[in-house]
């Protein structure tokens, strides 16, 4: 008798195992997804917040913005090339902010004006999991003159 009761036992967990297993990748891909999405998104709101400049390239996932460093102002790009979302860096170096990105969408299109707000959509793919995040930022800086 408990050996029937064990086979009934140990069939049903063979069953419902490759449920479960599924079920834990597909949640875990969503969760790296968000990560990633997260993370560029709070980059990027952090890298524009306190921008003298912004110039949205929206066609090709591209925004240039200057930052005041030293004294002067600095030229610095966000743009998606390949699946990655790279920073590029005044001295010519690009730093990986995310991987997986499908698209990155940017609103207004062209340099923005005081006042103006920066709309930023990300979607992330990963393993067939796909997240998308919107923010927005205003920079505080626009406008003001840098001697």
């Amino acid at each position: 008798m408990a050996a029937a009761l064990l086979v009934v036992v140990l069939t049903a967990v063979v069953t419902i195992m490759p449920w479960g297993g599924k079920s834990w990748l597909q949640n875990a891909a969503a969760a790296e997804a968000q990560q990633h999405a997260r993370l560029a998104m709070e980059e990027m709101v952090n890298e524009l917040k306190y921008a003298y400049r912004i110039e949205v390239d929206g066609e090709r996932q591209r925004l240039t913005y200057y930052k005041k460093r030293s004294g002067s102002l600095r030229r610095y790009q966000i743009y998606v090339s390949g699946r990655q979302l790279l920073l590029g860096l005044p001295e010519g170096t690009a730093v990986p902010l995310a991987n997986h990105i499908e698209t990155l969408f940017l609103a207004p299109n062209g340099q923005l004006q005081r006042g103006d707000v920066l709309s930023m959509t990300l979607e992330v793919s990963i393993a067939s999991q796909t997240i998308t995040l919107r923010s927005a930022v205003a920079a505080k800086n626009i406008a003001v003159v840098v001697p």
